[in-house]
């Protein structure tokens, strides 16, 4: 399929990248190999992914070992969404809902009782674990709750969607809007920020209004960016969770309509985190660990943009050329 053409996104802040880059990339490509998560061809298209680039630009400030780990992370769960986003070649372990509903057990009860799993060598639950335990050594138990429950989130939002596809369903666009974030785990990108980048902000701080609000717009805004860029190959992947179809399919329009008003969408969260990153109502803008966290989450805009548009082959899309 020929490559979509996509408008111009609005993300006005400045892109950074990790300078711990190359030893990224060397460590999360042989932990890959360690785990057998790619092997052979699949391992080629896994490189011309290049997921350290998108994780060296979301957390731009990590040091390398956080760098590291950040990156397994993301790798991990890119397996984990592949495998339950292709609608027409489903991994085994998911193919029916009791094998999702079991594969989300088995990682329920790494998640829950780390010290007792005790499985093969390599795969998905056995890297899980892996970084599992590695974020328990840097985080605290109420972080790590919370982490378990974001992951829930990502779990339930799975099955959601399987019984959307398996009931011949499509999400209203209002429904899709609040449920987005979790599918493909752009919420645990955000939740990461305060273990990987260091940033010590309060549970209390990052559940205001204010915090909060910023924090679902950032999802948001990399979802349908994504839902962009990852449009041509969900249309041959017959998924039609992304939210130019899901436009396309309620307004009775054209695809490129849709593309552009999802620009639209993707747009006017942008505009509205600007505006509350700058005037920070109910909240101490001289909150030094806040105004990272902010840094972080205009990291984590921008980066996905320079990523997928310039550092990736995961995606097959053009930006409108003024």
């Amino acid at each position: 399929m020929k490559s979509i053409t996509i408008p111009a996104l609005y993300c006005p802040f400045e892109s950074k990248i990790n300078n711990h880059l190359a030893s990224t990339e060397q460590h999360t490509n042989n932990w890959i190999r360690q785990f057998k998560l790619h092997e052979g061809a699949d391992f080629e298209k896994f490189l011309g992914d290049n997921f350290a680039y998108m994780t060296a630009r979301f957390y731009p400030e990590a040091s390398e070992k956080n760098l590291w780990l950040a990156n397994d992370i993301n790798c991990l769960l890119f397996v984990m969404d592949d495998a339950m986003d292709n609608q027409v070649d489903r991994a085994d372990m998911i193919k029916t809902r009791n094998s999702l509903l079991e594969f989300i057990d088995k990682c329920n009860a790494i998640l829950h009782h780390p010290e007792t799993y005790t499985g093969p060598d390599t795969g998905v639950f056995t890297a899980l674990h892996d970084v599992w335990i590695r974020l328990m050594a840097i985080s605290t138990p109420e972080w790590q709750q919370h982490f378990i429950e974001s992951l829930q989130m990502m779990f339930q939002a799975a099955v959601w969607e399987f019984d959307n596809v398996a009931a011949g369903k499509i999400p209203t666009v209002p429904e899709f809007y609040n449920t987005r974030q979790f599918l493909g785990a752009a919420h645990i990108s955000t939740d990461m920020i305060s273990v990987i980048e260091e940033v010590n902000i309060s549970r209390e701080l990052l559940n205001h209004p204010t915090v909060h609000e910023l924090t679902v717009l950032a999802r948001n805004a990399v979802c349908w960016a994504n839902d962009l860029f990852s449009l041509t190959k969900e249309l041959e992947h017959g998924d039609k969770h992304n939210m130019v179809i899901i436009v396309k399919e309620e307004r009775q329009t054209d695809l490129q309509s849709a593309i552009r008003e999802t620009v639209m969408i993707h747009d006017k969260d942008i505009q509205r985190f600007v505006t509350l990153a700058n005037e920070l109502p109910g909240v101490d803008p001289d909150n030094a660990d806040l105004r990272k966290y902010i840094r972080i989450l205009s990291a984590i805009l921008i980066g996905n943009i320079d990523w997928s548009s310039a550092e990736t082959k995961r995606y097959n899309f053009e930006f409108v050329r003024a």
